[in-house]
């Protein structure tokens, strides 16, 4: 009777230290576990945000540098016609990683030339300011009346006569002159031609019969 309460009291102490042991084990694997996750988590998101950081520290610099965006509309300026003047309007130009407004000013009329004004152009992805200037401008009257011109006949030439050119803005003749003579071929007188409300220069030329 005392060996069987032995061994059955020693069955159970072995069985309750088998059971105790693991349980301790499984407790400290699933706290091994749960810590192994929470580092790699933790890890996961000091990647993510070193990740973030350069896409800021790269967009700070992309934006300061040029501007990505088109620019905003065109102001509209009150201004006065003034004699001999023309109204530049003001623009958008980028500063310091955005877009300012810089108004208009009157600047002196140049005879025979134009103002272009400024634009935004989108190249490469990013938007380059072209910068507005004069530019000149072709006749947009016809040229006067061709004038008489004295000239007397010469063996083996042609008398060319002369014309009107646009130079500077304004009309100057082009007094006439002789052209040696060329076998086969006819001279051809230059004109002006109106093309989109500019009349343009044909320069004259000889030709063939």
């Amino acid at each position: 009777m005392r060996t069987q309460l032995s061994r059955f009291l020693f069955t159970a102490i072995l069985g309750g230290a088998i059971l105790g042991s693991a349980g301790r084990s499984y407790a400290d694997d699933h706290r091994d576990d749960r810590h192994d996750r929470r580092h790699e988590e933790r890890r996961e998101d000091r990647r993510e945000d070193r990740r973030e950081d350069r896409r800021e520290d790269r967009r700070e610099v992309r934006d300061h540098r040029r501007p990505y965006e088109a620019p905003p509309p065109v102001r509209y300026e009150r201004h006065a016609d003034r004699r001999g003047y023309v109204w530049i309007n003001g623009s958008h130009e980028w500063r310091d990683g955005r877009y300012v407004w810089v108004g208009g000013r009157y600047e002196s009329e140049r005879r025979g030339y134009r103002w272009r004004e400024l634009r935004w152009e989108l190249r490469d992805g990013a938007y380059i300011r072209v910068d507005g200037g004069w530019f000149a401008l072709g006749p947009v009257a016809a040229p006067p009346v061709l004038r008489e011109e004295r000239w007397e006949a010469r063996p083996g030439f042609l008398w060319v006569r002369g014309h009107w050119d646009w130079r500077d803005g304004q009309w100057l003749w082009l007094p006439g002159h002789y052209e040696r003579e060329r076998a086969g071929h006819v001279w051809r007188e230059p004109h002006w031609e109106q093309r989109d409300g500019v009349y343009v220069k044909v320069e004259g030329s000889w030709v063939i019969r």
